[in-house]
């Protein structure tokens, strides 16, 4: 038999104290060893013939760990049911040693789901200024798709790096006099202009002539994601070997055919969409997190620490899985990455309460996705992934993923009342 007590450490985390009395351990002592001597080898007796007293002799130790473990298997599940706990995350935070005739004790830590009732998530007001592109953002947009159609064409006819001109270089990189890490290129494209030989510029060679060498400086940033560089100088010996210019092409209907518009006016127009959906994705995001915060405000919510990291190693799964996609590996990029968790703490903990009172407002409202919504969600991740269809469907079946998908359409429906019933005021 086992007795167990609880203690509410805060309105998500409970202490369960177990104690299982000497007689239930005694009786698992027993029967443990009587297991073990029926196949334990002794040197000297046949198999199952050896001493009980030589069995616990060479052998207490494996078996008390087993019959620990067997105690808290066996008792752990009763205690949860007996405080009607269902834990988002379990451990065991102490145990003691079996011992003959003594009790066992051990202690369990549970983190459980807040008890929420939602009140007051109508008639929120906020300040939110809808999300608005300027003409000069469509313009300085073209800009760059001008530029970034721009070639390389050499100088002819100059020997000298004027303003502007792309130098093609080679470089050695040192700090404090050691050669820098990954510091040695050649053939390297810099432009000359102001600005950080670690963004590509190079304002030392202005003047240089070609087959010259100069040494540029540049320091890295406190946060530059090699932290055994931050804040240091490094110095960059560069010698010129070419010069290149860029040549723009002119912002007309020829340009907006290459990039794959029929016209100028189209390229245009397709520059303001984009934009204009960047926007709103971003104000969308901007006013989902103010509404949560407001609906926080009336509603505190505690976050189950365990969930919270949890959500904390999803983003930053997420974020180091983004960089490998584009190419970047994060070690040789030397991230650290207990600053990139320390910095997503925060948003994670945002979400983890946010997330519970939503589903708080929906069980409130009675709000559950449809299956046709579900299929529209599914459909709108094929398109957004680039996978095939079957191959994005068949995650889908799992069943952790879709009941993941419906939590996620059901909290999404139950922030679009809070917001279909919020007062929006610009800022």
């Amino acid at each position: 038999m086992a007795q167990t007590r609880l203690e509410e450490l805060s309105p998500v985390v409970k202490k369960i104290n177990v104690e299982v009395d000497p007689e239930t351990v005694q009786k698992e002592l027993d029967k443990a060893y009587a297991h073990l001597a029926r196949t334990v080898k002794l040197k000297g007796f046949r198999p199952g013939h050896a001493p009980r007293r030589l069995v616990e002799q060479y052998f207490h130790g494996q078996v008390e760990g087993d019959v620990a473990k067997q105690l808290v298997e066996t008792t752990l599940g009763d205690a949860l049911l007996e405080h009607k706990l269902a834990p988002l995350d379990l451990r065991v935070m102490e145990q003691d040693a079996v011992e003959k005739g003594k009790a066992f004790k051990y202690v369990a830590r549970a983190e459980v789901r807040p008890k929420i009732v939602p009140r007051d998530y109508k008639g929120l007001e906020v300040q939110h200024t809808p999300s608005a592109v300027a003409e000069e953002r469509v313009s300085a947009g073209l800009e760059k798709m001008r530029e970034a159609m721009a070639t390389l064409v050499p100088v002819e006819g100059r020997e000298v790096a004027e303003a502007g001109d792309v130098a093609i270089v080679d470089y050695l990189g040192t700090i404090d006099g050691a050669p820098l890490r990954g510091g040695e290129r050649t053939d390297v494209g810099v432009t000359v202009e102001p600005g950080s030989f670690l963004d590509g510029k190079c304002e030392a060679l202005l003047g240089a002539k070609l087959g010259e060498s100069r040494e540029a400086a540049a320091s890295f940033p406190v946060d530059y994601p090699a932290q055994d560089l931050r804040g240091k100088e490094g110095r960059f010996k560069v010698s010129l070997k070419g010069l290149k210019r860029r040549e723009i092409p002119a912002l007309d209907d020829e340009l907006a055919k290459d990039i794959g518009e029929k016209s100028l006016a189209d390229l245009r127009a397709r520059v303001r969409q984009d934009l204009e959906a960047r926007e709103n994705e971003k104000s969308d995001t901007q006013l989902r997190d103010t509404l949560l915060k407001a609906l926080l405000e009336k509603n505190p919510v505690e976050a189950p620490p365990a969930l919270v990291e949890r959500t904390v190693d999803a983003m930053a799964e997420g974020m180091l899985e983004g960089l490998a996609r584009r190419g970047v590996d994060p070690r040789r990029l030397g991230m650290d990455v207990d600053h990139l968790r320390a910095g997503l703490k925060d948003r994670a903990e945002l979400e983890v309460r946010g997330g519970f009172l939503l589903d708080a407002i929906a069980d409130a409202e009675s709000l559950e996705p449809t299956d046709a919504d579900v299929d529209a969600a599914i459909h709108k991740a094929v398109a957004e992934s680039g996978q095939p269809e079957a191959k994005v469907r068949a995650q889908y079946k799992k069943r952790e993923n879709l009941d993941a998908l419906r939590t996620k359409l059901r909290q999404d429906k139950a922030l679009a009342l809070v917001k279909a019933a919020a007062t929006l005021k610009s800022a």
